[in-house]
């Protein structure tokens, strides 16, 4: 259960990594555990939670600290690869508290080269999927198509629905946008956008205290906790019995998602929507807005040094990565 120092180090900056991820339009936290070499265990590391799991630790906590009581605890906590999940989980903590308002600044102020910089940084980790795939037929590749689609297709119709405040449909949307977050490419604002949930989300948190949200927001929280729950055990299933195709899949999200990170958008035609703070939220506005070209070669500069800074930490950080598995090997 244990992790070297280095090892350790890794889980951190990868869970930064993944925190940032998460604050990028077109850009998922599991689209960076992919590429990072880190969706499989992630995954295996949730689908080993079990109810015996909680009890275990309840028994420990209260009293259970005979030897067997420990052992059991100990045996558990291995099972379930809480060392990474914890270590992780504080990259993930660092990112918010430390990383949050500078991407915040950074899409307001400087969209399209922050977006450059993160198609730089991307693709060279494509690599990490791409070694996974263990099939090169057609069929495995046709793949590859539905998983584009997937990502691009949302962007067209974000805001076309109009929402429900119905709990049932918040318990619905919100199985479908904690699934679409544990999928790479996929951010789950953007399919509530979709289903026209995201602003009513946001006015059911500035108004927490009412039973109205009291309501809502449980029955959105249960929708995600059992989304959670029952999408990645589907997703462990897809890896042990198509892991090639589901590879190819998420490999396709991920390029998708080159379509809602493109750096040169007409911002005026995004959507503006207002967050809890009364501030408007850009990373909305961003996924919302229609692409273009650059208008001059002014425009282009900074994006273009942006997206070269992005390949070489890509590559750096692909290159760190390779070293630490030969070290484990």
């Amino acid at each position: 259960m244990s992790l070297t120092k280095k090892e350790i180090l890794f889980c951190i900056i990868n869970g930064f990594l993944i925190g940032i991820a998460n604050l990028i339009p077109g850009v998922s936290g599991g689209t960076f555990a992919l590429i990072l070499g880190l969706y499989d265990r992630l995954i295996h590391a949730i689908t080993s939670l079990r109810p015996e799991t909680i009890l275990i630790t309840l028994r420990f906590i209260f009293g259970g600290w005979n030897k067997e009581g420990r052992q059991r605890f100990l045996d558990e906590m291995k099972r379930i690869d809480i060392v990474f999940l914890l270590f992780l989980g504080l990259g993930l903590l660092i990112s918010v508290v430390t990383g949050a308002k500078l991407i915040q600044y950074l899409l307001q102020n400087h969209p399209s080269a922050t977006l450059s910089l993160f198609i730089g940084l991307i693709i060279p980790s494509l690599v990490v999927p791409y070694r996974l795939i263990e099939k090169h037929n057609f069929i495995v590749w046709l793949f590859l198509i539905p998983g584009i689609l997937l990502t691009v297709v949302p962007s067209f119709f974000m805001g076309d629905s109009s929402g429900s405040e119905n709990p049932l449909f918040a318990f619905i949307t919100g199985m479908i946008a904690i699934s679409a977050m544990i999928l790479p490419g996929i951010s789950g604002s953007y399919i509530m956008l979709v289903l026209g949930e995201y602003q009513i989300v946001i006015g059911k948190l500035s108004n927490l205290l009412q039973v109205d949200s009291i309501l809502f927001l449980s029955a959105f929280g249960l929708g995600c906790l059992i989304g959670l729950i029952a999408f990645t055990h589907i997703v462990k299933w897809l890896f042990k019995s198509y892991k090639s195709h589901t590879m190819t899949f998420l490999l396709g999200l991920i390029l998708g998602s080159f379509f809602i990170l493109w750096p040169f958008k007409d911002y005026s035609a995004g959507q503006t929507i207002v967050g809890r703070s009364g501030e408007v939220k850009r990373d909305i506005q961003i996924a919302t807005a229609k692409n273009k070209l650059p208008q001059s070669t002014e425009e282009a500069a900074i994006p273009g040094l942006t997206f070269l800074i992005g390949l070489a930490l890509g590559f750096g950080l692909n290159r760190l990565e390779d070293l630490n598995q030969k070290e484990q090997v």
